[in-house]
């Protein structure tokens, strides 16, 4: 009876641990969300592609350490490194780097115009290796009907 509790109470530990999983967005509502926050449609397929690139379009996506201790955070996997601070805001888009770990994309976005208006696309690998001079989603199906993700 008490290798039972044992083993009960290991089972419960292990699932109350299990990392958080964020959602991982349809193309389509990203582009939405690059909409609202009023990113120019001729580049939407060029965001839509780093985010899948970098993330699978997973809004909760941490990696890390990278160089020099740095972590990558959210959608867009904005680094710890120059844009945002870890545990305070910080960086250079004044922010927590734990915010853009959360469903809401709307402030990763905002950080990443910051990012492309300094560097570019090539500020990211994953849009140079995987987007630049490749085919890429074409947005347009959107509005006709909803694309898989």
């Amino acid at each position: 009876m008490g290798r039972l509790w044992v083993i009960l109470l290991i089972s419960i530990v292990a699932i109350t641990h299990l990392p958080v999983e964020g959602k991982v967005m349809a193309p389509c509502d990203v582009m939405r969300e690059l909409m609202r926050a009023k990113v120019s449609r001729s580049f939407i397929s060029n965001w839509i592609c780093l985010m899948q690139s970098e993330s699978g379009l997973n809004t909760r996506l941490v990696t890390g350490p990278k160089t020099a201790s740095s972590y990558s955070y959210g959608i867009l996997q904005i680094n710890s490194a120059r844009w945002c601070t870890r545990g305070r805001v910080g960086g250079l888009c004044t922010a927590r780097c734990e915010d853009f770990a959360s469903d809401d994309i709307q402030d990763d976005i905002a950080c990443a115009k910051k990012i492309y208006n300094q560097e570019g696309f090539k500020a990211w690998d994953g849009w140079t290796k995987k987007c630049k001079n490749k085919p890429l989603l074409n947005i347009g199906n959107c509005r006709r009907r909803r694309m898989a993700p």
